[in-house]
């Protein structure tokens, strides 16, 4: 009995010893299904799969997470390293199942690279029979990404309701679902209304959707309620109990109401005349306002920054009984905002600036003529052009910068490879450089300079490489420019704010008489007239996505951070004239 219970005790205290041992080789006591995990979603990062690669001594095993770890590189917009990844598999020594793995990673990475007939004839090798549910998912993934690419945006919603079907975990039906929301809102509203159905039930929900938001977009109180019909119409839609992102915050959805508002500007001073010039554009736009819901009878109390404090300021607006705030107009100012959110609460606040320091900060936007703007639309209109490898030239200063940051970024995901950027000092470090043969790879170039600098890079253009497509700017905009240089600028072509093709109208000649002519002085009034509309429905912007406002300085509409996006015009020099382009 003692010798019974002695080898009890010791079994178990040998137990604790073996189990990790047992474990650990489970796989080769039993055979090795590990392969199975790649008919599952990859959860982890790519570096927890490179780490256990390294970790594992079994081959197979090696090669799975090896499978895993491109998988998910590839997701993490790592392309190359993926590619590097896959190339060291010898298929050879692949399982059928990593052969068939694989075969999903290279059309996923054709399809992210643009290559869509070759990511097209590599889905077409794929049996989708042998297909797990996540594997599936991962098809119609790549499906849909081609479809994106080739700008059919109808057939990838109708591939991400495939992957909708695969899916159950909620975070990635979420994210499915707010894809194909944003697909839909690419989409050309006409071409959603003219799609039938097909008694495709999920789809033809995705199609009633989109024209419910389509029809009563202008109108967000009634577009609340479209919305909510919606709902009740299609009860069991995936998009019904996990409505898109976007739309859910129309559910609380209040339409803007103002009586009073504080207009805080540098109305002495240094800055004087910028605050004065946007002061009669706000002005001018309140007293001739035809805004929805707006009315002249709203009152408006004017601070000046220069000699009162920002938080001086906006505490007396709020004892005035002012429940919203248009601006303050200088940096320093508007940081001072940024950094004491706490006082504004309770406000609708339009800052006239934005900063370095720019947050999101609850009921509080960013309006102004940002150089971001121009970079972005410069992005497009190239891209849109057929351009796709352009030079790209800005000054050494916090302009350049920024013109730079914003143009990449929205480079990278019209065409998912890096901007060319340049940096100079002075306009001859541009020509040195274009003489140097900076231009030779480049069909065109996208600069930020004043005139007289363009000037000088034309010539230079004009001798070194003349079939470079030109681009600019509303830098260069100026009244001083004479009949000469916009003869020699011809073909040149450049960003504004679109009131500036009104140049018959009365409104524009009287802006003109008021500025002297000055392009400065009549965008910055541009600016005033449109902070009028903004505050004024400051609520449809900032909880209904989509909505824009048409205003002297583009249509305007509420992006990342509440920053106010504006939509910027295109003119080309022909023959001496300023011709508008139509986007």
């Amino acid at each position: 009995m003692s010798i019974l219970l002695q080898g009890t005790k010791f079994k178990k205290r040998l137990m604790p010893l073996l189990f990790p041992v047992l474990l650990a080789g489970c796989t080769n006591l039993f055979g090795s299904n590990f392969d199975q995990t790649l008919k599952s979603d990859a959860n982890a990062s790519s570096e927890f799969y490179m780490n256990k690669m390294m970790q594992t001594t079994e081959l197979e095993d090696q090669q799975t997470y090896k499978l895993l770890a491109a998988r998910v590189l590839v997701t993490e917009n790592k392309v190359a390293q993926a590619e590097a990844l896959l190339a060291e598999l010898n298929l050879k020594e692949l399982t059928p199942e990593q052969l068939l793995d694989k075969s999903l990673i290279d059309a996923h990475i054709s399809a992210v690279k643009q290559n869509n007939s070759q990511a097209e004839s590599q889905l077409k090798l794929i049996n989708l029979a042998q297909l797990s549910p996540s594997q599936s998912a991962r098809y119609y993934e790549v499906s849909a990404r081609i479809a994106e690419n080739q700008n059919q945006f109808i057939d990838a919603v109708k591939a991400r309701i495939k992957i909708d079907s695969f899916i159950t975990d909620v975070q990635r039906k979420q994210e499915n679902i707010d894809r194909t929301w944003a697909l839909l809102r690419k989409t050309n509203k006409g071409t959603i209304s003219h799609t039938p159905a097909d008694g495709d039930i999920a789809f033809g929900g995705w199609l009633a959707l989109a024209q419910a938001y389509n029809n009563n977009l202008n109108q967000p109180a009634q577009l609340s309620q479209a919305l909510q019909s919606w709902k009740t119409a299609y009860p069991t839609h995936s998009a019904s109990y996990l409505f898109p992102t976007e739309l859910k915050s129309l559910s609380n959805f209040q339409q803007t109401q103002i009586n009073k508002v504080a207009l805080l500007l540098p109305l002495s001073g240094d800055a004087q005349l910028l605050g004065d010039t946007v002061k009669l554009g706000f002005d001018n736009a309140r007293t001739g306002s035809t805004v929805t819901g707006a009315n002249n009878d709203i009152q408006v109390d004017v601070i000046d920054t220069m000699t009162t404090d920002v938080p001086t300021a906006i505490q007396q607006a709020k004892e005035s009984g002012a429940k919203a705030i248009v601006g303050p107009l200088l940096k320093n100012n508007v940081d001072a905002v940024i950094n004491n959110p706490e006082s504004i609460q309770g406000l609708n606040v339009l800052a006239l600036n934005s900063t370095s320091n720019a947050r999101a900060v609850n009921q509080l936007c960013y309006y102004g003529l940002a150089p971001e703007d121009e970079a972005e639309s410069a992005a497009d209109k190239l891209w849109n052009d057929g351009i796709k490898s352009p030079l790209v030239m800005v000054p050494q200063s916090d302009l350049g910068q920024r013109t730079a940051s914003a143009f990449t970024v929205r480079w990278q995901q019209l065409s998912g490879t890096d901007a060319n950027i340049r940096f100079y000092n002075q306009a001859q470090d541009i020509a040195l450089a274009l003489e140097e043969g900076a231009s030779k790879q480049a069909e065109a170039m996208y600069i930020v300079a004043l005139s007289e600098q363009l000037g000088e890079i034309k010539s230079v253009i004009d001798n070194v490489n003349p079939n470079l497509k030109l681009y600019a700017s509303s830098r260069s905009n100026s009244s001083n420019n004479t009949p000469e240089y916009r003869l020699q600028m011809n073909g040149l072509q450049f960003s504004d704010i679109p009131f500036f093709k009104e140049t018959d109208s009365a409104q524009y000649k009287q802006i003109e008489a008021q500025t002297n002519g000055d392009y400065s002085l009549m965008r910055l009034y541009a600016m005033g007239s449109d902070a009028w509309l903004l505050i004024n429905q400051f609520n449809e912007l900032r909880q209904v996505p989509g909505y824009s406002i048409s205003g002297l300085t583009g249509k305007l509409s509420a992006g990342p951070n509440c920053n106010i996006d504006r939509d910027m015009t295109w003119f080309q020099y022909q023959d001496g004239e300023i011709h508008n382009i139509k986007n």
